[in-house]
């Protein structure tokens, strides 16, 4: 199921969704410019001083050709075992290395990871930003993306593969989504056997199984592979969190479907 568009409307414009979905775009066409070619040179010292290598892979030199690109990632991208360690590893960055679960947010490693966050975050952004205000919206996304990132780096403390992606805060996002609007109706393309059709599917059930369908791959596959755990981190994060970030005179309609 790939979710289209849904169909409650905002009531203002939505600068921060605008904002995040225009920084990930520069974001990865900044990253297109940067050379493919191993010319940069990866000290992998104190890399191996904390028994971690990049992308987990068994290297015995202690400087690695990179491409600019891949460099960049590095540098930017949250590797779980710079962040369990609070060690900065080459290349180092210019702030503390905790920041770097902020920044990886921005980085995406093609254009349909990019092009599928981005629509997510288009479909459920708007309405949960009318929900709780462009400034506490803005902290609640970082916050969930922060919860997402926490869990992956818990189950994945040893990697040395650079974690990028929005998907853990805009997971968040899908969670205060659920409980606010469950019942908006979802535009949603479903593939049935050789034919494609649109239905219109309830928010509880659309973002219910997207996060039963997440949560049953992060038990099932290897860790490391794809940051699933980020998602079900950035997704009870984001419904942990939004009965605090919401507006107090919008409800959680959620519960009405349990305590009326």
């Amino acid at each position: 199921m790939i979710p289209i568009r849904d169909r409650r409307p905002s009531y203002r414009f939505s600068w921060v969704t605008v904002s995040l979905i225009a920084l990930n775009v520069i974001v990865f066409l900044f990253t297109l410019t940067l050379g493919t070619q191993p010319d940069r040179t990866l000290n992998l010292t104190k890399w191996k001083d904390y028994g971690i290598l990049p992308y987990n892979q068994n290297i015995r030199a202690t400087r690695v050709p990179v491409s600019a690109r891949r460099y960049f990632y590095f540098k930017f991208g949250a590797v779980p075992g710079e962040v369990a360690n609070f060690a900065d590893f080459p290349p180092t960055v210019p702030f503390p290395i905790f920041f770097t679960m902020i920044t990886s947010t921005f980085l995406h490693g093609g254009i349909f990871h990019l092009a599928g966050n981005m629509l997510f975050l288009w479909i459920f952004g708007d309405n949960v930003e009318d929900a709780m205000g462009p400034v506490r919206f803005l902290l609640f996304y970082f916050l969930a993306g922060l919860a997402g990132g926490a869990l992956q780096i818990m189950a994945n403390s040893g990697s040395g593969t650079p974690m990028v992606g929005a998907s853990g805060a805009i997971a968040g996002v899908m969670a205060a989504y659920l409980l606010l609007y469950p019942n908006s109706r979802i535009v949603t393309l479903v593939p049935i056997f050789f034919f494609i059709t649109f239905i219109e599917i309830p928010a509880f059930i659309m973002v219910g199984l997207w996060f039963l369908f997440e949560l049953i791959r992060a038990v099932g596959e290897p860790v490391g592979q794809v940051a699933r755990l980020a998602h079900v981190g950035g997704f009870i994060g984001g419904l942990l969190m939004t009965p605090y970030f919401k507006k107090r005179f919008i409800k959680i309609r959620l519960w009405d479907y349990f305590f009326k």
